[in-house]
Protein backbone atom coordinates (compact mmCIF):
# COMPACT_ATOMS: atom_id res chain seq x y z
CA UNK A 1 0.00 0.00 0.00
CA UNK A 2 1.33 3.44 -0.93
CA UNK A 3 2.16 5.97 1.75
CA UNK A 4 0.36 9.30 1.92
CA UNK A 5 2.86 12.05 2.68
CA UNK A 6 1.16 15.32 1.71
CA UNK A 7 -1.61 15.06 4.30
CA UNK A 8 -1.67 14.76 8.07
CA UNK A 9 -4.71 13.41 9.89
CA UNK A 10 -6.35 14.28 13.18
CA UNK A 11 -9.29 12.50 14.78
CA UNK A 12 -11.41 14.70 17.03
CA UNK A 13 -12.54 12.34 19.78
CA UNK A 14 -13.06 14.61 22.77
CA UNK A 15 -16.86 14.86 22.46
CA UNK A 16 -19.14 13.67 25.21
CA UNK A 17 -22.07 13.28 22.84
CA UNK A 18 -24.59 16.02 23.62
CA UNK A 19 -27.28 14.19 21.61
CA UNK A 20 -26.79 10.91 23.44
CA UNK A 21 -28.87 10.15 26.56
CA UNK A 22 -27.18 11.53 29.67
CA UNK A 23 -28.41 8.38 31.37
CA UNK A 24 -25.33 6.72 29.88
CA UNK A 25 -23.13 8.32 32.50
CA UNK A 26 -19.64 9.65 31.85
CA UNK A 27 -18.63 7.19 29.12
CA UNK A 28 -16.84 8.95 26.27
CA UNK A 29 -18.72 8.84 22.97
CA UNK A 30 -15.67 7.43 21.15
CA UNK A 31 -15.63 4.43 23.51
CA UNK A 32 -19.22 3.36 22.91
CA UNK A 33 -19.23 -0.25 21.71
CA UNK A 34 -20.22 -0.96 18.11
CA UNK A 35 -19.84 -4.65 17.51
CA UNK A 36 -16.64 -5.98 19.09
CA UNK A 37 -14.75 -2.66 19.13
CA UNK A 38 -15.24 0.93 20.33
CA UNK A 39 -16.41 3.58 17.85
CA UNK A 40 -12.96 5.22 17.70
CA UNK A 41 -11.39 2.06 16.27
CA UNK A 42 -13.43 2.40 13.07
CA UNK A 43 -12.02 5.88 12.35
CA UNK A 44 -8.47 4.61 12.95
CA UNK A 45 -9.08 1.62 10.69
CA UNK A 46 -10.47 3.89 7.96
CA UNK A 47 -7.27 5.99 7.98
CA UNK A 48 -5.08 2.90 8.09
CA UNK A 49 -6.77 1.45 5.00
CA UNK A 50 -5.86 4.44 2.79
CA UNK A 51 -2.16 4.26 3.65
CA UNK A 52 -1.72 6.79 6.43
CA UNK A 53 1.12 5.77 8.71
CA UNK A 54 0.19 7.84 11.73
CA UNK A 55 -2.48 10.14 13.11
CA UNK A 56 -3.17 12.48 15.98
CA UNK A 57 -6.18 11.81 18.20
CA UNK A 58 -7.53 14.64 20.36
CA UNK A 59 -9.10 13.34 23.59
CA UNK A 60 -10.12 14.68 26.97
CA UNK A 61 -7.37 14.28 29.58
CA UNK A 62 -9.65 12.31 31.89
CA UNK A 63 -10.38 9.81 29.08
CA UNK A 64 -6.80 9.17 27.99
CA UNK A 65 -6.12 6.09 30.12
CA UNK A 66 -9.51 4.53 29.28
CA UNK A 67 -8.96 5.09 25.54
CA UNK A 68 -5.43 3.70 25.65
CA UNK A 69 -6.66 0.64 27.51
CA UNK A 70 -9.50 0.08 25.01
CA UNK A 71 -7.33 0.51 21.90
CA UNK A 72 -4.63 -1.83 23.19
CA UNK A 73 -7.16 -4.64 22.81
CA UNK A 74 -7.99 -3.74 19.19
CA UNK A 75 -6.13 -4.74 16.00
CA UNK A 76 -4.37 -1.50 14.96
CA UNK A 77 -1.29 -0.96 12.78
CA UNK A 78 -1.49 2.82 12.31
CA UNK A 79 0.52 4.78 14.87
CA UNK A 80 -1.64 7.10 16.93
CA UNK A 81 -0.71 9.83 19.36
CA UNK A 82 -3.29 10.80 21.95
CA UNK A 83 -3.22 14.56 22.46
CA UNK A 84 -5.13 15.64 25.55
CA UNK A 85 -7.21 18.75 26.09
CA UNK A 86 -8.50 19.87 29.52
CA UNK A 87 -11.72 18.18 30.62
CA UNK A 88 -12.78 21.01 32.90
CA UNK A 89 -12.75 23.66 30.14
CA UNK A 90 -15.47 23.95 27.52
CA UNK A 91 -13.30 23.63 24.44
CA UNK A 92 -14.82 23.64 20.97
CA UNK A 93 -13.43 21.75 17.99
CA UNK A 94 -11.65 24.88 16.74
CA UNK A 95 -9.77 25.05 20.06
CA UNK A 96 -8.65 21.48 19.45
CA UNK A 97 -7.20 22.44 16.05
CA UNK A 98 -5.43 25.41 17.60
CA UNK A 99 -4.01 23.09 20.23
CA UNK A 100 -2.30 20.91 17.60
CA UNK A 101 -1.35 23.78 15.27
CA UNK A 102 2.38 23.57 15.99
CA UNK A 103 2.34 19.93 14.83
CA UNK A 104 0.62 20.67 11.50
CA UNK A 105 3.08 20.89 8.61
CA UNK A 106 0.89 19.85 5.64
CA UNK A 107 -2.75 20.07 4.58
CA UNK A 108 -4.90 18.55 7.31
CA UNK A 109 -7.48 15.74 7.14
CA UNK A 110 -9.92 16.25 10.01
CA UNK A 111 -12.05 13.23 10.95
CA UNK A 112 -14.75 12.88 13.59
CA UNK A 113 -14.14 10.14 16.15
CA UNK A 114 -17.73 8.89 15.83
CA UNK A 115 -17.71 8.03 12.11
CA UNK A 116 -18.25 4.53 10.71
CA UNK A 117 -18.12 4.20 6.91
CA UNK A 118 -16.90 1.93 4.13
CA UNK A 119 -15.81 4.82 1.90
CA UNK A 120 -12.29 4.98 0.50
CA UNK A 121 -11.10 8.36 1.76
CA UNK A 122 -8.64 8.57 -1.14
CA UNK A 123 -11.62 9.67 -3.24
CA UNK A 124 -12.03 12.72 -0.99
CA UNK A 125 -8.29 13.45 -0.99
CA UNK A 126 -8.14 13.15 -4.79
CA UNK A 127 -10.94 15.72 -5.18
CA UNK A 128 -8.96 18.05 -2.92
CA UNK A 129 -5.83 17.47 -5.00
CA UNK A 130 -7.62 17.83 -8.34
CA UNK A 131 -8.84 21.36 -7.71
CA UNK A 132 -6.16 22.49 -5.24
CA UNK A 133 -9.07 23.15 -2.88
CA UNK A 134 -9.18 25.36 0.18
CA UNK A 135 -11.68 23.03 1.79
CA UNK A 136 -13.08 19.63 0.78
CA UNK A 137 -15.89 18.01 2.75
CA UNK A 138 -17.66 14.65 2.71
CA UNK A 139 -21.44 14.16 2.67
CA UNK A 140 -23.45 10.95 2.52
CA UNK A 141 -26.60 10.75 0.43
CA UNK A 142 -28.25 7.68 1.92
CA UNK A 143 -31.81 8.96 1.63
CA UNK A 144 -34.24 9.31 4.55
CA UNK A 145 -33.10 8.04 7.94
CA UNK A 146 -34.16 4.50 8.73
CA UNK A 147 -36.95 4.37 11.26
CA UNK A 148 -36.29 2.13 14.23
CA UNK A 149 -38.14 1.89 17.50
CA UNK A 150 -35.72 3.15 20.12
CA UNK A 151 -35.32 2.01 23.71
CA UNK A 152 -36.32 4.38 26.46
CA UNK A 153 -39.22 6.85 26.75
CA UNK A 154 -40.79 7.74 23.42
CA UNK A 155 -39.79 11.13 22.04
CA UNK A 156 -40.40 13.18 18.90
CA UNK A 157 -36.91 14.57 18.48
CA UNK A 158 -36.23 15.82 14.96
CA UNK A 159 -32.79 15.31 13.43
CA UNK A 160 -30.68 18.35 12.61
CA UNK A 161 -30.58 19.03 8.89
CA UNK A 162 -28.26 21.04 6.70
CA UNK A 163 -29.10 22.91 3.54
CA UNK A 164 -26.31 22.14 1.09
CA UNK A 165 -25.98 23.71 -2.34
CA UNK A 166 -23.52 22.20 -4.82
CA UNK A 167 -22.69 23.16 -8.40
CA UNK A 168 -22.69 19.84 -10.28
CA UNK A 169 -20.46 21.00 -13.12
CA UNK A 170 -17.58 22.15 -10.92
CA UNK A 171 -18.31 20.12 -7.74
CA UNK A 172 -18.11 23.36 -5.80
CA UNK A 173 -19.79 23.58 -2.41
CA UNK A 174 -21.31 27.05 -2.64
CA UNK A 175 -23.89 27.24 0.15
CA UNK A 176 -24.09 25.60 3.57
CA UNK A 177 -26.46 26.44 6.42
CA UNK A 178 -28.52 24.76 9.10
CA UNK A 179 -32.15 24.26 8.13
CA UNK A 180 -33.14 25.50 11.60
CA UNK A 181 -31.87 28.97 10.59
CA UNK A 182 -34.81 29.31 8.17
CA UNK A 183 -38.52 29.31 8.94
CA UNK A 184 -40.25 28.78 5.59
CA UNK A 185 -38.31 30.24 2.69
CA UNK A 186 -34.63 29.89 1.87
CA UNK A 187 -32.98 32.80 0.09
CA UNK A 188 -29.96 31.95 -2.03
CA UNK A 189 -27.57 34.83 -2.83
CA UNK A 190 -28.24 36.15 -6.32
CA UNK A 191 -24.53 35.94 -7.08
CA UNK A 192 -24.69 32.15 -6.83
CA UNK A 193 -27.38 31.77 -9.48
CA UNK A 194 -25.56 34.22 -11.73
CA UNK A 195 -22.17 32.60 -11.31
CA UNK A 196 -23.00 28.89 -11.35
CA UNK A 197 -25.23 27.18 -13.91
CA UNK A 198 -26.00 23.76 -12.43
CA UNK A 199 -26.91 24.31 -8.78
CA UNK A 200 -28.50 21.53 -6.76
CA UNK A 201 -29.95 22.00 -3.28
CA UNK A 202 -29.96 19.14 -0.76
CA UNK A 203 -31.68 18.94 2.61
CA UNK A 204 -31.13 15.27 3.51
CA UNK A 205 -27.38 14.88 3.23
CA UNK A 206 -25.46 13.62 6.24
CA UNK A 207 -22.39 15.70 7.02
CA UNK A 208 -19.68 13.11 7.76
CA UNK A 209 -17.60 15.70 9.65
CA UNK A 210 -14.66 14.83 7.41
CA UNK A 211 -12.84 17.92 6.19
CA UNK A 212 -9.62 18.42 4.24
CA UNK A 213 -8.20 21.84 5.05
CA UNK A 214 -5.33 23.83 3.66
CA UNK A 215 -2.56 24.23 6.20
CA UNK A 216 -2.94 28.00 6.14
CA UNK A 217 -6.49 27.68 7.54
CA UNK A 218 -4.97 26.29 10.74
CA UNK A 219 -2.58 29.27 10.75
CA UNK A 220 -5.57 31.58 10.36
CA UNK A 221 -7.37 29.96 13.30
CA UNK A 222 -4.37 30.59 15.53
CA UNK A 223 -4.59 34.31 14.76
CA UNK A 224 -8.33 34.77 15.20
CA UNK A 225 -10.88 34.23 17.97
CA UNK A 226 -13.94 34.25 15.71
CA UNK A 227 -14.82 30.57 15.96
CA UNK A 228 -15.36 27.76 18.44
CA UNK A 229 -16.94 25.06 16.22
CA UNK A 230 -15.47 23.65 13.00
CA UNK A 231 -18.79 22.32 11.71
CA UNK A 232 -21.14 25.04 12.95
CA UNK A 233 -19.02 28.16 12.37
CA UNK A 234 -15.72 27.71 10.52
CA UNK A 235 -16.91 25.62 7.55
CA UNK A 236 -19.99 27.79 6.74
CA UNK A 237 -17.80 30.89 7.04
CA UNK A 238 -15.25 29.62 4.51
CA UNK A 239 -18.00 28.46 2.13
CA UNK A 240 -19.60 31.91 2.24
CA UNK A 241 -16.29 33.76 2.04
CA UNK A 242 -15.27 32.10 -1.26
CA UNK A 243 -17.79 34.33 -3.06
CA UNK A 244 -15.96 37.43 -1.82
CA UNK A 245 -12.81 39.13 -2.96
CA UNK A 246 -9.90 40.37 -0.83
CA UNK A 247 -10.31 43.83 0.61
CA UNK A 248 -8.22 46.67 -0.76
CA UNK A 249 -5.40 47.87 1.44
CA UNK A 250 -7.29 51.08 2.20
CA UNK A 251 -10.41 49.20 3.32
CA UNK A 252 -8.43 46.98 5.62
CA UNK A 253 -6.81 49.78 7.58
CA UNK A 254 -7.96 50.26 11.14
CA UNK A 255 -9.07 53.52 12.69
CA UNK A 256 -6.00 53.99 14.87
CA UNK A 257 -4.04 57.26 14.70
CA UNK A 258 -1.17 55.60 12.88
CA UNK A 259 -3.59 53.96 10.42
CA UNK A 260 -1.98 50.55 10.92
CA UNK A 261 -3.56 47.30 9.83
CA UNK A 262 -5.29 46.00 12.96
CA UNK A 263 -7.02 42.97 11.47
CA UNK A 264 -6.10 40.01 9.32
CA UNK A 265 -8.73 38.35 7.20
CA UNK A 266 -8.92 34.89 5.66
CA UNK A 267 -7.54 36.04 2.30
CA UNK A 268 -4.33 37.26 3.95
CA UNK A 269 -3.43 33.64 4.67
CA UNK A 270 -4.47 32.22 1.27
CA UNK A 271 -1.16 32.96 -0.40
CA UNK A 272 -0.14 30.67 -3.22
CA UNK A 273 3.35 29.28 -2.98
CA UNK A 274 5.55 27.89 -5.72
CA UNK A 275 4.37 28.03 -9.31
CA UNK A 276 0.58 27.60 -8.87
CA UNK A 277 -0.39 30.96 -10.34
CA UNK A 278 2.04 30.63 -13.28
CA UNK A 279 0.73 27.16 -14.09
CA UNK A 280 -2.87 28.46 -14.16
CA UNK A 281 -1.90 31.28 -16.50
CA UNK A 282 -0.17 28.91 -18.92
CA UNK A 283 -2.76 26.11 -18.80
CA UNK A 284 -5.77 25.83 -21.10
CA UNK A 285 -7.69 23.86 -18.47
CA UNK A 286 -10.99 25.26 -17.23
CA UNK A 287 -13.42 23.79 -14.71
CA UNK A 288 -16.54 25.27 -16.35
CA UNK A 289 -17.74 25.42 -19.95
CA UNK A 290 -19.67 28.68 -20.24
CA UNK A 291 -18.49 32.20 -19.66
CA UNK A 292 -15.25 34.04 -20.21
CA UNK A 293 -14.04 33.89 -16.62
CA UNK A 294 -10.74 32.17 -15.89
CA UNK A 295 -10.24 28.79 -14.27
CA UNK A 296 -12.14 28.41 -10.97
CA UNK A 297 -13.88 31.74 -11.83
CA UNK A 298 -10.63 33.34 -10.57
CA UNK A 299 -11.69 32.55 -7.00
CA UNK A 300 -8.92 32.47 -4.43
CA UNK A 301 -10.98 30.39 -1.99
CA UNK A 302 -12.56 27.22 -3.35
CA UNK A 303 -14.72 24.74 -1.42
CA UNK A 304 -15.75 21.32 -2.72
CA UNK A 305 -18.08 18.53 -1.64
CA UNK A 306 -17.66 14.83 -2.26
CA UNK A 307 -20.87 12.77 -2.29
CA UNK A 308 -20.30 9.03 -2.79
CA UNK A 309 -22.74 6.56 -4.31
CA UNK A 310 -25.99 6.01 -2.40
CA UNK A 311 -24.94 2.43 -1.68
CA UNK A 312 -22.06 3.72 0.45
CA UNK A 313 -22.51 3.02 4.14
CA UNK A 314 -21.92 6.00 6.39
CA UNK A 315 -23.18 6.73 9.88
CA UNK A 316 -22.14 8.97 12.75
CA UNK A 317 -22.65 7.45 16.17
CA UNK A 318 -23.83 10.64 17.88
CA UNK A 319 -27.44 9.83 18.78
CA UNK A 320 -29.19 6.94 20.46
CA UNK A 321 -30.78 6.15 17.10
CA UNK A 322 -27.46 5.91 15.23
CA UNK A 323 -25.85 3.99 18.11
CA UNK A 324 -28.61 1.42 18.05
CA UNK A 325 -28.73 1.25 14.22
CA UNK A 326 -24.96 0.92 13.81
CA UNK A 327 -24.89 -2.08 16.15
CA UNK A 328 -27.80 -3.56 14.26
CA UNK A 329 -25.93 -3.41 10.94
CA UNK A 330 -22.25 -3.74 11.82
CA UNK A 331 -21.68 -7.47 11.41
CA UNK A 332 -23.56 -7.72 8.11
CA UNK A 333 -21.27 -5.01 6.68
CA UNK A 334 -18.10 -6.04 8.50
CA UNK A 335 -15.88 -7.02 5.56
CA UNK A 336 -16.75 -4.01 3.40
CA UNK A 337 -16.15 -1.70 6.39
CA UNK A 338 -12.89 -3.16 7.64
CA UNK A 339 -11.51 -5.06 4.65
CA UNK A 340 -11.02 -8.22 6.72
CA UNK A 341 -13.31 -11.00 7.95
CA UNK A 342 -14.30 -11.07 11.61
CA UNK A 343 -12.60 -14.24 12.77
CA UNK A 344 -13.41 -14.06 16.48
CA UNK A 345 -16.93 -13.08 17.46
CA UNK A 346 -16.27 -14.49 20.91
CA UNK A 347 -13.22 -13.24 22.83
CA UNK A 348 -10.74 -16.09 23.51
CA UNK A 349 -11.03 -15.42 27.24
CA UNK A 350 -14.83 -15.52 27.24
CA UNK A 351 -16.87 -18.56 28.22
CA UNK A 352 -19.80 -19.19 25.89
CA UNK A 353 -21.60 -22.37 26.92
CA UNK A 354 -24.79 -21.96 24.90
CA UNK A 355 -25.25 -23.21 21.36
CA UNK A 356 -28.24 -20.91 20.83
CA UNK A 357 -26.24 -17.83 19.90
CA UNK A 358 -26.47 -16.56 16.33
CA UNK A 359 -23.75 -15.28 13.99
CA UNK A 360 -24.84 -11.68 14.52
CA UNK A 361 -23.81 -11.66 18.18
CA UNK A 362 -20.45 -10.99 19.86
CA UNK A 363 -19.13 -11.68 23.36
CA UNK A 364 -16.40 -9.65 25.05
CA UNK A 365 -13.42 -10.55 27.22
CA UNK A 366 -14.00 -12.59 30.39
CA UNK A 367 -17.77 -12.67 29.89
CA UNK A 368 -19.71 -15.81 30.81
CA UNK A 369 -22.82 -16.89 28.89
CA UNK A 370 -24.62 -19.81 30.53
CA UNK A 371 -25.72 -22.96 28.75
CA UNK A 372 -29.50 -22.54 28.73
CA UNK A 373 -29.69 -19.14 27.03
CA UNK A 374 -30.82 -17.76 23.68
CA UNK A 375 -28.82 -14.85 22.22
CA UNK A 376 -29.82 -13.15 18.94
CA UNK A 377 -28.28 -10.06 17.33
CA UNK A 378 -26.84 -8.97 20.69
CA UNK A 379 -23.52 -7.41 21.67
CA UNK A 380 -22.16 -8.41 25.05
CA UNK A 381 -19.27 -6.41 26.49
CA UNK A 382 -16.43 -7.49 28.80
CA UNK A 383 -16.86 -9.08 32.23
CA UNK A 384 -20.58 -9.72 31.77
CA UNK A 385 -22.54 -12.59 33.30
CA UNK A 386 -25.59 -14.05 31.53
CA UNK A 387 -27.32 -16.66 33.70
CA UNK A 388 -29.53 -19.63 32.70
CA UNK A 389 -32.90 -19.31 30.97
CA UNK A 390 -32.13 -15.81 29.67
CA UNK A 391 -33.25 -14.60 26.23
CA UNK A 392 -31.57 -11.57 24.66
CA UNK A 393 -32.73 -10.18 21.30
CA UNK A 394 -31.38 -7.01 19.61
CA UNK A 395 -29.67 -5.82 22.79
CA UNK A 396 -26.48 -3.91 23.62
CA UNK A 397 -24.82 -4.86 26.92
CA UNK A 398 -21.82 -2.79 27.95
CA UNK A 399 -19.09 -3.94 30.33
CA UNK A 400 -19.70 -5.56 33.75
CA UNK A 401 -23.40 -6.21 33.16
CA UNK A 402 -25.24 -9.02 34.95
CA UNK A 403 -28.48 -10.50 33.63
CA UNK A 404 -29.90 -12.97 36.12
CA UNK A 405 -31.87 -16.15 35.58
CA UNK A 406 -35.15 -16.15 33.66
CA UNK A 407 -34.89 -12.65 32.15
CA UNK A 408 -36.20 -11.78 28.69
CA UNK A 409 -34.73 -8.59 27.13
CA UNK A 410 -35.58 -7.28 23.68
CA UNK A 411 -34.28 -4.09 22.01
CA UNK A 412 -32.65 -2.88 25.24
CA UNK A 413 -29.46 -0.94 26.01
CA UNK A 414 -27.85 -1.88 29.33
CA UNK A 415 -25.07 0.44 30.47
CA UNK A 416 -21.87 -0.38 32.40
CA UNK A 417 -22.21 -2.17 35.72
CA UNK A 418 -26.00 -2.55 35.63
CA UNK A 419 -27.80 -5.62 36.94
CA UNK A 420 -31.13 -7.02 35.74
CA UNK A 421 -32.51 -9.17 38.53
CA UNK A 422 -34.18 -12.51 37.92
CA UNK A 423 -37.46 -12.95 36.07
CA UNK A 424 -37.58 -9.53 34.35
CA UNK A 425 -39.33 -9.00 31.03
CA UNK A 426 -38.14 -5.78 29.34
CA UNK A 427 -38.76 -4.38 25.87
CA UNK A 428 -37.24 -1.18 24.45
CA UNK A 429 -35.77 -0.20 27.81
CA UNK A 430 -32.74 1.90 28.77
CA UNK A 431 -30.90 0.79 31.91
CA UNK A 432 -28.42 3.29 33.31
CA UNK A 433 -24.94 2.63 34.73
CA UNK A 434 -24.79 0.52 37.93
CA UNK A 435 -28.57 0.45 38.21
CA UNK A 436 -30.38 -2.55 39.66
CA UNK A 437 -33.64 -3.49 37.93
CA UNK A 438 -35.83 -5.19 40.59
CA UNK A 439 -36.71 -8.86 40.16
CA UNK A 440 -39.79 -9.71 38.09
CA UNK A 441 -40.02 -6.20 36.58
CA UNK A 442 -42.07 -6.04 33.40
CA UNK A 443 -42.04 -2.90 31.25
CA UNK A 444 -41.95 -1.39 27.79
CA UNK A 445 -40.12 1.83 26.79
CA UNK A 446 -39.02 2.37 30.37
CA UNK A 447 -36.00 4.24 31.70
CA UNK A 448 -34.19 2.73 34.66
CA UNK A 449 -31.55 5.10 36.01
CA UNK A 450 -30.42 7.17 38.95
CA UNK A 451 -31.02 10.48 37.26
CA UNK A 452 -33.44 13.38 37.05
CA UNK A 453 -35.76 14.23 34.21
CA UNK A 454 -33.90 17.38 33.20
CA UNK A 455 -30.68 15.40 32.66
CA UNK A 456 -32.17 13.19 29.97
CA UNK A 457 -32.06 14.20 26.30
CA UNK A 458 -33.00 11.37 24.00
CA UNK A 459 -32.55 11.69 20.25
Amino acid sequence: MHKILEFQAVILAAGRGSRMPDVGGSVSKCLLPVGPYPVLWYSLNMLEKIGLQETMVVVLDEDKSSILNALEKCPIKIKYELIVIPSEEDWGTVNSLKHISNRVTTDLLVVSGDLITNINLNDVLNLHRKYDATLTSLFFNNGPEEWIELPGPKTKAKPDRDLVCIDKETERLVFLASASDFEEQVTIPRLLAKKFNTLSMYSRLLDAHVYVLKKWIVNYLVETDKFTSVKGELIPYIVKKQLSKPKDAVDKKGTSEKNVDISQELFDFAVESGYESKIKEMSSYNDHKLGSKGVFYNDILRCYAYIPDKKTFGIRVNTLSSFFLSNNKILSKWEELTGTPLTERFHPNSEVKTKQIDENSTVGEKSVVSEKTSIKNTFIGANCTIENKVRLTNCILMNNVTVKEGCVLQDCVVYTGATVDSGCSLQHCLIGPHHLVPASSSSNHQLYAETTDNMITLG
